[in-house]
């Protein structure tokens, strides 16, 4: 991502937002982790943002090792297990010997 405005830090305007968290972190026994919530919640939003053909795309970079797998992870969860597990399903199968799965014709 050269060039990108994400380098150094996210930032956005928080407004009423960064006051109801501030009002729950004096409200909440021992107050709440802000930076948490916020990491927390944009896991959730990135996630939710992706559709399926940005889910293929993410694994294909993250499986010819473009990106980190943490960063994988943020956007994908775990669902880099199960596409890890259908991948090598997909190619166990095509490896196996398909002559067997042939019926013999009797003439019909």
């Amino acid at each position: 991502m050269s060039g990108s405005s994400y380098d150094t830090t996210i930032q956005f305007r928080a407004g009423s937002e960064k006051e109801a968290a501030e009002l729950l972190d004096e409200v909440h026994i021992g107050g709440i982790n802000v930076s948490e919530l916020a990491r927390t919640g944009l896991v959730e939003m990135l996630r939710r943002s992706l559709d399926e053909r940005d889910e293929i795309a993410i694994y294909e970079r993250y499986s010819r090792d473009e990106i980190d797998e943490d960063v994988a992870r943020v956007l994908l969860g775990e669902k880099i297990d199960r596409m890890e597990a259908e991948q090598d399903a997909f190619e166990s199968a095509m490896e196996r010997d398909t002559s067997t799965f042939l019926a013999e014709s009797d003439g019909e």
